[in-house]
């Protein structure tokens, strides 16, 4: 009798602890701002037949060479050339958390593996490399691998179709 006592005070103990201890909380996105420099306009495309789905292709007049910034500080763990295929030129930074960003189709690089970068950081130009049909960014935000709904400061990107993004927090 006894230990059947005790057998349920333990499990009415952790019982109550599980109650009332919260679980760890999910850990916080990145405040992503947008890809290019302070108070420049960019045209982003979404697109339901787009790969991944989520992605974002950005475009302005004469945008061959601009620079590309980093949208949230992070290490860049991918720079590679793809050559004609796929994104082409192409850089991934890991935000921490499971956060990844991509930068794709770029003309040229500015940064290298295992570099740490904040957000005036230019990572590389717009570009037309990898499977690309003229100038533009691919833009890409994940989450654990999976393409996640971009968004800016906080702000859901506009899905489907076009709208302008300016990076007015610098």
């Amino acid at each position: 009798m006894r230990s059947r006592l005790t057998s349920f005070l333990s499990v009415a103990v952790l019982a109550t602890v599980a109650f009332l201890v919260p679980a760890s909380p999910a850990a916080a996105a990145p405040t992503f701002r947008v890809p290019f420099p302070c108070n420049q306009t960019w045209s982003g495309e979404t697109r339901t037949y787009h790969s991944p789905a989520y992605a974002i292709d950005f475009n302005r007049a004469d945008d061959h060479g601009d620079p590309v910034k980093a949208s949230a500080p992070g290490t860049v763990d991918i720079v590679a050339d793809l050559d004609n295929a796929s994104y082409g030129r192409y850089v991934r930074i890991n935000h921490g958390n499971g956060y990844t960003t991509y930068y794709a189709h770029l003309s040229g690089f500015n940064v290298s593996v295992g570099q740490s970068v904040g957000y005036s950081t230019t990572i590389g130009y717009v570009g037309n490399s990898g499977n690309s049909e003229g100038s533009h960014l691919h833009y890409e935000q994940r989450l654990n691998g999976s393409d996640i709904q971009v968004r800016f400061n906080g702000n859901l990107a506009y899905y489907w179709g076009t709208a302008n993004y300016t990076r007015t927090i610098c």
